[in-house]
């Protein structure tokens, strides 16, 4: 039942605020609110969203937000408030709402496994099913070790990852990230995880083609394989475009990475938890440089948000290594109480039901070309956007203090952090990292929607811009 306190237009001025404010304080003292401070929730009450429809969000005071970051990270990729998907998980739940996966099948999971199967690149066949895309990738992790184990290769257990590059935050994820924070904060980090540079085609040397870029950025892969001992690299954490900068690479460095990968028996884990299922305008951000994987983990856009759930896909190279004789000599991979859980996989079918049946794949990669288009137009004129890049629903703009040198703004200024504040002073929604600013609207965002979209990250951005010129 819906609270009638809820917004503005049911309770009186007074009562509201009385209400945002208990409600504030009791988040702060019961609620961990991660990658935002205390004074922050305190000072902006919240905000708190009470209701969700389409690409937007209301919140406690009627304030409707347009939201072009599908929920705010990138996960409601069928939009808000999606009767069939709501529909498909309440029959699940009266069905069954949950069975040990080591006890029962359950024919959700088994459906969606292969069905996922069926819009995987290649031979990316087998599920393992967990709760997010943090978890996923620590899967993967082990299944990867017990390949090489069950090949005879127990040494096989480093992994190789990319400055910029985001893996989740469990201890694998923390330990394949440059992040300070991560570092300062929950040292000591596994072992065994040795860093790369980035494949950042927009900061690449000058005088250097992107191919040529492309092929230093995979040599470098070589040479570190070779520095650590390939008998000692299990496989290498690298996704198809890093989301957090929107790195979309040359077009010969991922097909480089996959020969180098399979030269020195090195599996890659293609980490699409943020684009995979439809965002970048493809299934699978791998398809758009014609090259697979030994792993895809997967987590937002398998349920569109509306249900936790997330995957390791595995290859069926990896997979029958892993079986081997199916019975005592199979590999161990660890699994989860709420593995391939029915309610979960039951959302999503539903969501892939509505990506298929809506076009929404083709929606995101026509809509995202032109908001690319009309983006490019307008930096043209604009001596503070240095690269508009991405791919689909994925967009990353990057601001400078040059446009011609491509100097960074000092990072003291803020500038990301000023577009954000500004965009949701208008009631708009966009993140940043640094100073590229992102775009990832549900993949429902029709042409008027992206339209509104173009003119508020540019209202956000000229607005951010000007308060450094005050």
């Amino acid at each position: 039942m819906q609270d009638t306190q809820t917004t503005s237009g049911t309770a009186p001025e007074g009562a509201l605020e009385e209400r945002k404010r208990r409600l504030t304080e009791d988040a702060v003292k019961h609620v961990w609110r991660h990658g935002v401070t205390a004074e922050s929730t305190r000072r902006s009450a919240g905000p708190i969203a009470v209701r969700a429809t389409g690409v937007r969000i209301e919140d406690i005071d009627g304030n409707v937000y347009l939201d072009a970051l599908a929920g705010g990270s990138a996960a409601a990729t069928l939009g808000h408030g999606r009767e069939d998907v709501a529909d498909a998980v309440a029959s699940q739940i009266r069905t069954m709402q949950w069975v040990s996966l080591r006890t029962f099948l359950n024919e959700p999971s088994i459906e969606l496994g292969r069905r996922i199967a069926e819009i995987t690149p290649g031979d990316l066949v087998t599920s393992f099913f967990v709760c997010d895309g943090s978890e996923a990738v620590e899967s993967a992790t082990q299944l990867v070790r017990s390949y090489h184990r069950q090949r005879g290769n127990p040494g096989k257990n480093k992994f190789l990852y990319r400055k910029t590059g985001y893996h989740g935050t469990t201890l694998v994820g923390a330990s394949a990230s440059s992040s300070a924070e991560f570092r300062e904060w929950f040292s000591p980090l596994a072992p065994g995880f040795v860093e790369l540079d980035a494949c950042y085609t927009y900061r690449r040397p000058a005088g250097m083609t992107e191919e040529e870029y492309g092929e230093a950025c995979a040599q470098a892969i070589e040479d570190e394989i070779v520095r650590q001992g390939p008998e000692t690299v299990a496989g290498i954490l690298a996704e198809a475009i890093p989301a957090a900068l929107v790195l979309t690479p040359p077009a010969n460095y991922l097909r480089r990475l996959r020969e180098i990968c399979d030269k020195y028996d090195v599996l890659w884990i293609d980490d699409e938890v943020f684009i995979g299922v439809g965002r970048t305008g493809a299934y699978f951000g791998c398809e758009h440089y014609g090259v697979v994987p030994d792993v895809i983990t997967v987590s937002k856009g398998i349920t569109g948000g509306y249900i936790p759930l997330g995957a390791a896909i595995a290859s069926q190279r990896v997979m029958d290594v892993l079986y081997a004789d199916g019975g005592a000599g199979q590999a161990k991979v660890s699994g989860h109480t709420y593995s391939a859980h029915p309610v979960g996989c039951a959302a999503g079918l539903a969501v892939l039901d509505a990506i298929r049946d809506e076009a929404l794949v083709e929606n995101a990669r026509e809509q995202g070309e032109w908001m690319m288009q009309q983006l490019r137009t307008w930096a043209q004129t604009n001596p503070y956007v240095g690269d508009v890049r991405g791919k689909g629903f994925l967009i990353g703009i990057e601001l400078v203090k040059d446009r011609e040198t491509r100097e960074p703004f000092p990072k003291s200024w803020g500038v990301g952090s000023r577009v954000v504040g500004a965009g949701m002073r208008n009631n708009f929604m966009v993140r940043a990292t640094g100073d590229v600013v992102t775009l990832f609207p549900a993949l429902v965002a029709t042409r008027a929607d992206v339209a509104e979209m173009v003119d508020g990250v540019i209202k956000a951005i000229e607005e951010a811009i000007g308060e450094l010129d005050d």
